[in-house]
This record gives C-alpha cells, sequence and structure tokens, in this order.
C-alpha cells in the first residue's frame, strides 16, 4: 500500500495564541491496513463518506502558508503533507521544528523522546492519543511546558539549531532553496558560470545545503565552496544507502572540483595472497586502478599507495613474525633478514609448518583484507519510502553492483547507471550496510541466474 493521510489536524499559533484550527478526516481512497485501524480506531467504512484531500487541499494550505511546521517527528508528517500537495501538482515547503529532537536537545539525560514518554515525563494528557488532532494538542501542551521548565536562552539555542538559521550567498534567492528538499539524496552545487563545484550527500537533504550557509563552516574549503554557489541541484533518493552509492557514482563520473580527494582515478595497491609450490603464503603486491576478483589469488589487503602497502607488510612483519622473503620483502634465495634477527621462525626455508605460519598471515591481514562475500549468491537491497512505499532496489553479487533502479506504483526507472564490476568505494558502502545486522530485513536471497537476467532485463527498459 502507498502511504496517504487518513487523519489531518492542524493548530496554528500566532505571537503565542491560538488563531485557527482545522480537523478532518481523509478519504484515502484505499482499503486502511488492520493494524492502522486497531492503533488509531479509524476503520475504512468510517472513511468511506470523508472528503478527499483535494477538497481540503485549499484549506489546509492556507492554515500552513507561512508557518514554521512543528510536529513529533515531524520529518515523518512533513511527507506526508508534502507529498499529498505533490500529487496535486502543488508545492509545500516550511521550516520543520521536530520537538523529538527539541526533547532531546533540552532534556539530554533521558533516553526516551518518543511522545508517550514526554506526556508521562511532563505530566501531560491526551484522551485521543494516535488520532491527528489529539497528538497536536499534546505537542503544543509539551512546547507551553517547556517554557515553564527552561530558561528562555536554553530553549531559543535549542529551537535555532534545529531550525539552522542560514545566510544565504547573494547569488542565490530563497526560492532556490525552498526547493530543496527534505529527503535523502544527492546535493549538486554549480558556480555562476556553470561549473560543477562540489557534490554531497544526506539523510536531509535541506539540513546538510542549509548547512553549509550556517557560518559555521568545518573548514577554509567549505566556506569557500558556500560563497561561489549559484545553482543547486538535488537528486532524491529513499534511504542513506542509495544517497551514498549514487554521491559515490557522480563524484566519479563528473569529477567535481572540490571533491578532489575522492574524483581521482587514482590506482590502488593491492596485496594478493598466492601460495607457493611448497604450501606457503605468499604476498604479491599488484598495482591497479580496476579491481578483479580472483578466487585463486584473494585480496588481503587493498592500499593507497605503495608506500602505503610497504609499510604495512614491515609493520606485520614484525607483529606476526611472518617472513620477509614470504611478504616480498627481501628478495633472497636462502633466509630472510628477519630470521638472522630471530624475528621470522624460517617459513622461508620451510622450517616452520606451513599450517601454523599461514594462520598468522589470515590473523595479520584479518582487518585489512576484503571480506568474504557472505552469501551464496546474489542478493537483492530495498529501501522503502514509509509513506509513500516508493523505493530503490540495488541488484548485487559478490560485492558488485549490477543494477539500481527506483520503483513506484507506477513503475521502475535506472538510479544511476552501475559499472557491474567490483568498485572499491561502492565495496566500503555495501559491506558497513550489508554487515549491519539491522539491514538484514532489506536483503532479499535470489538465484544468480535470476538475478543476472533481472539486471540484463532492466537495462533494456526505457
Amino acid at each position: 500500500m502507498y502511504g496517504r493521510i487518513i487523519d489531518v489536524a492542524v493548530i496554528r499559533i500566532e505571537k503565542g495564541r491560538v488563531v485557527k484550527e482545522f480537523q478532518s478526516l481523509v478519504n484515502p481512497d484505499r482499503f486502511v491496513p488492520h493494524e492502522i485501524e486497531l492503533l488509531t480506531g479509524i476503520s475504512s467504512e468510517s472513511l468511506s463518506h470523508a472528503p478527499m484531500f483535494y477538497s481540503i487541499a485549499r484549506e489546509l494550505f492556507k492554515m500552513l502558508d507561512g508557518v514554521i511546521f512543528v510536529a513529533h517527528n515531524a520529518r515523518f508528517d512533513y511527507g506526508f503533507i508534502k507529498n499529498e500537495f505533490r500529487r496535486l501538482g502543488r508545492e509545500f515547503s516550511a521550516k520543520c521544528l521536530c520537538t523529538v529532537k527539541l526533547s532531546r536537545k533540552l532534556f539530554p539525560m533521558h533516553r526516551n523522546h518518543n511522545l508517550d514518554s514526554v506526556m508521562t515525563r511532563h505530566g501531560i494528557e491526551c484522551p485521543a492519543r494516535h488520532r491527528a488532532m489529539g497528538d497536536a494538542r499534546v505537542v503544543m501542551d509539551f512546547l507551553c511546558k517547556v517554557q515553564d521548565e527552561v530558561t528562555p536562552e536554553l530553549l531559543t539555542r535549542a529551537v535555532n539549531a534545529i531550525l539552522k538559521t542560514s545566510s544565504l550567498p547573494p547569488q542565490l534567492d530563497k526560492e532556490t532553496i525552498d526547493a530543496v528538499p527534505e529527503t535523502p539524496g544527492v546535493y549538486l552545487f554549480y558556480g555562476k558560470n556553470g561549473e560543477l563545484l562540489y557534490v554531497g550527500k544526506s539523510v536531509s537533504l535541506r539540513d546538510r545545503v542549509m548547512s553549509h550557509f550556517s557560518g559555521d563552516h568545518r573548514s577554509a574549503k567549505e566556506m569557500e565552496v558556500a560563497h561561489q554557489v549559484a545553482r543547486i541541484e538535488t537528486r532524491q533518493t529513499t534511504g542513506e544507502l542509495g544517497a551514498l552509492l549514487l554521491e559515490s557514482q557522480l563524484i566519479k563520473e563528473l569529477r567535481p572540483m572540490y571533491n578532489v580527494a575522492s574524483r581521482r582515478h587514482r590506482d590502488l595497491v593491492l596485496a594478493r595472497r598466492v601460495t607457493t609450490s611448497t604450501g606457503y603464503s605468499s604476498i604479491v603486491l599488484e598495482k591497479t586502478h580496476e579491481i578483479e576478483i580472483d578466487l585463486e589469488a584473494p585480496i588481503m589487503g587493498i592500499f593507497k599507495n605503495m608506500p602505503q602497502a610497504k609499510e604495512y607488510l614491515a609493520q606485520i612483519t614484525r607483529e606476526f613474525r611472518l617472513c620477509q622473503r614470504l611478504l616480498g620483502i627481501h628478495q633472497t634465495n636462502s633466509y630472510c633478514f628477519a630470521y638472522h634477527l630471530h624475528q621470522c621462525d624460517g617459513a622461508c626455508m620451510g622450517e616452520e609448518p606451513a599450517e601454523a605460519y599461514n594462520a598468522r598471515v589470515e590473523e595479520a591481514f584479518a582487518e585489512r583484507r576484503v571480506k568474504a562475500w557472505p552469501f551464496n549468491g546474489g542478493i537483492v537491497i530495498e529501501e522503502r519510502n514509509p509513506v509513500t512505499n516508493e523505493g530503490e532496489a540495488f541488484l548485487i553479487d559478490n560485492w558488485c553492483l549490477l543494477s539500481c533502479f527506483r520503483f513506484t506504483e507506477f513503475g521502475q526507472t535506472e538510479l544511476f547507471k552501475s559499472v557491474s564490476r567490483f568498485d572499491f568505494d561502492a565495496y566500503k558502502i555495501l559491506a558497513r550496510y550489508i554487515l549491519n545486522p539491522h539491514n538484514l530485513r532489506n536483503i532479499k536471497h535470489v538465484n544468480i541466474n535470476e538475478l543476472y537476467r533481472a539486471s540484463d532485463d532492466f537495462t533494456r527498459l526505457d
């Protein structure tokens, strides 16, 4: 089901006084899930005679015009409202004050800041919990309570920090900023001559873009970029994974001026493990910019340059009593130099059992090596928007991103062109995501032949 509003309420406050209230059930033109009915008490039958959103849109838009949008978990409610207006071809934008964030800033000593916890902590009662007007009144009561419980200075600092008031550069207008969505995604900064300055990503594009113009720059580079921005382009994604992968791809493809470190098509140094004729693990350093997975010569470590690789080999030689000859540090046909210093147990001449030596090699590279692919075949990762149920899917096998596309109730489109080979930056992003147990629910196992067929089929779609 694609998320729709079924109950909406607004309390408009001006100069500390309630000036108007609005409340209405909304017919979503679809079935209400049983769990939502249990939570809210609103059934499909009770909504059958309620107005459609377009019938209340004009009045609701007037209620929200020029406001600071205040809600508990504001991004969630704001997303629903924004999407409903967008379906009608109308853009809605407002600054958001999230009372979850406000509670955390004002009362950091408490662990839980959900609405029930806030009500208990501040003695707020609500006879109509999980209904729009009931929850809106709780938020209003919370704002009233905190004015009595904290100093005006502390409250002002907390609110300003959440709203992140910013000073825009002269070549940017307010409409440009208003058009930046609250969603996850990637933003592109362009200069006055159309040159691409910088590509960045965030789980909240609006917050991150505004932070560039806050005046509190983290570096001279960030300040320089902010002063040159004349145009902003955004590309929305459903979640953080899509934003990370899209950012990595765009930086390589478009080579922005200020993403210097990431945009270089640099050569990397691979430390591959090969087995000698006598059964010992040996390391071969390979300089490359395209990484190929080779099961016969697995990658034990990836380094930025040759000096870093050699420094690491020297370090593990000392720490794990490894052989300089087998690691390629000392070229000799006899005992390595470390053996004469009693720092090698003689693997170079077969004096140490290969099994014991090889186990130490594995241990030495445990933190550096490319992780083994944890699945027996390919996978699909899905990220879904809880408001619209739209999302993105990523087809992956052996750390290679085969394809990625955005799906909606109307079909699917390509998110960006994948390279279908091992990419070290993408690997690091995917490894952090896949190896996090919290993300397992978003991962589906697929037959490898089906995976490649799905990837091929998608590339033929237009």
